[in-house]
């Protein structure tokens, strides 16, 4: 794949531990579910993945309650060029999961594009991504340009593993694109 400057992009991911953040970048990076179990992220890990003709660096940073001060993770918020925020969908309460989101807004360079994703929607009790959309995106993502996917990182049974999240990083790319050209054409006004 021929890559220029204009193709490639940074993302981080976030989210609080165990939501799937790895088995995404995972699954993005491979092409197939991360066997067996993943151990937690210490810091943070990088991937690189090919989205058609784009390369995104993925920066997947530990969701331990140590990391949510932001300071481990800032310089990667700051340098971002798009957010992607991992939620799992068969949890109940988002107390922590606003936690982490209002940490990283408050650090993000002007209104970079922001994909959630409501992971595990294979599990019987998942939250639809429109609930969670409703009961907890919604009211602190208003004035970004964002979008929520239902997707399936990994399947113990491997028939929905990676479910929407091609579709989701494909939404992220366009997204990254034109926010880029936005920001080239208000530097040459």
């Amino acid at each position: 794949m021929q890559t220029s400057s204009e193709n490639i992009f940074s993302v981080i991911l976030l989210g609080t531990s165990g939501v799937g953040k790895s088995s995404i970048a995972f699954y993005l990076e491979h092409g197939y579910p991360a066997p067996g179990n993943i151990k937690p992220t210490i810091a943070f890990g990088i991937s690189h993945v090919e989205i058609g003709s784009t390369l995104l660096g993925l920066i997947d940073v530990g969701g331990q309650k140590r990391f949510l001060d932001m300071r481990y993770h800032e310089r990667f918020v700051r340098t971002a060029d798009g957010i992607v925020f991992v939620i799992d969908s068969s949890q109940r309460n988002f107390r922590y999961d606003e936690q982490w989101l209002d940490e990283a807004l408050r650090l993000i360079p002007g209104k970079i594009p922001i994909l959630v994703i409501a992971n595990k929607q294979d599990l019987p009790i998942a939250l639809s991504p429109d609930f969670i959309h409703k009961a907890f995106v919604e009211a602190h993502l208003k004035e970004y340009a964002y979008q929520i996917f239902g997707t399936v990182a990994t399947d113990p049974g491997g028939i929905r593993s990676g479910e929407n999240l091609e579709v989701a990083f494909e939404y992220l790319v366009e997204e990254m694109i034109k926010y880029r050209k936005v920001v080239v054409e208000q530097t040459q006004i």
